[in-house]
């Protein structure tokens, strides 16, 4: 395994744990925070429409500077802006440095991307994407359930002070190890315009957003689905769950990056969406059976992280020669989609009650294969999006 690659994907962990990390301690800092828990989930929308505007303006501004000078930068900013989390005395601060966590996160992930394509192999691209996922869902593996058991014992603010001081000597050896290299901007005009007038690509990057608008309906209020669904309350069986659902995530990026170069990206693009309707379907289907309801959640928790590496392949593939601009627009999509399924999962909490969220998350997931399918079907004939044909 490349070092590097591994450095960047350690990068990802710190952005995907200040983003997931709500999702296990959304209650008590509700209560803490004395507002109601469908405002205190807006924390985690408002953070990915955040991320959505800043990766790509962001990336604009930033185009032709130094990948590893603007990593290294971003990171620190990054670990200052939870640091300001940390000593937020009221719901409005906290807002702030979320929206400050958010566009961080969205420079930070889109460049490792990025970088990690640069410096694969062309026959492994999908696997280095898979792999910069991998940091992402491992922020499932150890940062949320161990947030869960820090928020019991410390109270939230101990979490985002953690999330800062790991960023710190993690931009040291992101100094050390990565290359100068200045990478094409992704914002270039042109290819934006190739990508958006792409009925095929637009489809596409309507997969992620639907897919995980559906994931997070349910997934941006789980813990006090657990509680009130479910019937896990105490600190250490959500803890567990946790644990065990990213346990299961953690491969999820690198199984979706194996599956495109396997499969093909085309199948893939529509093979993920149909595995994961039918895993967050068994989840309501599941409850009353507790060993089949941890099965399904954690099936359901590994297919949600293959998504972005199959539909980044597939932008990839589809159109070389504006591919960077896709994969730029795919990491905002991604967080349009979580924006969406976050301030939808607590509208339905609201207004019908937290035991609909996974139904309602199973229509757009519906029709996030609705879009796959049309995506690889107008992509058979290249005149039909104005890009060259895809390679498979």
């Amino acid at each position: 395994m490349d070092l590097r690659l591994l450095l960047l994907s350690l990068c990802t962990f710190a952005a995907g744990l200040a983003e997931a990390i709500l999702t296990g301690i959304l209650p008590s800092l509700a209560n803490d925070l004395h507002v109601s828990l469908s405002l205190a989930g807006q924390l985690t929308s408002l953070f990915s429409l955040s991320f959505a505007i800043a990766a790509p303006l962001l990336g604009w501004l930033t185009r032709g500077a130094d990948c590893r000078r603007l990593l290294v930068i971003t990171l620190l900013v990054f670990a200052a802006f939870n640091a300001g989390a940390a000593l937020s005395p009221g719901y409005v601060s906290l807002l702030l440095m979320r929206i400050g966590m958010a566009a961080c996160c969205g420079l930070l992930i889109m460049q490792a991307s990025l970088l990690a394509v640069e410096l694969a192999p062309a026959a492994q691209r999908g696997r280095a994407i898979g792999l910069i996922f991998m940091g992402i869902s491992g922020s499932l593996v150890f940062g949320v359930p161990a947030g869960v058991l820090v928020n019991d014992w410390f109270g939230w603010r101990w979490i985002f002070a953690a999330i800062a001081l790991y960023s710190l000597p993690l931009a040291a050896l992101l100094r050390i190890a990565l290359p100068r290299r200045t990478l094409d901007s992704p914002a270039s005009s042109e290819a934006y315009r190739r990508q958006l007038r792409s009925p095929v690509l637009n489809l596409a990057q309507l997969v992620s957003i639907l897919l995980l608008g559906g994931h997070f309906t349910l997934f941006a209020y789980i813990t006090p689905w657990f509680q009130q669904v479910a019937g896990i309350t105490d600190s250490r069986g959500i803890a567990l769950t946790l644990l065990l659902i990213g346990l299961a995530a953690i491969g999820g990026g690198y199984l979706g990056g194996w599956l495109s170069d396997h499969l093909g990206h085309r199948r893939a693009l529509l093979v993920v969406p149909v595995l994961f309707a039918v895993a967050m379907l068994a989840i309501p289907l599941s409850l009353g059976h507790p060993w089949l309801l941890l099965g399904a959640l954690m099936i359901w928790s590994t297919i949600s992280w293959m998504i972005s590496p199959a539909v980044q392949s597939y932008l990839l593939a589809s159109d070389p020669a504006s591919g960077s601009a896709g994969v730029a627009l795919n990491t905002s999509a991604m967080h349009l989609g979580v924006a969406l399924g976050a301030a939808l999962g607590g509208a339905v909490i609201s207004l019908a009650g937290i035991a609909w969220t996974p139904w309602v998350g199973i229509s757009l997931v519906a029709a996030s294969v609705l879009c796959a399918a049309l995506s690889c079907w107008f992509g058979r004939e290249p005149q039909a999006a104005g890009i060259s044909a895809p390679s498979r």
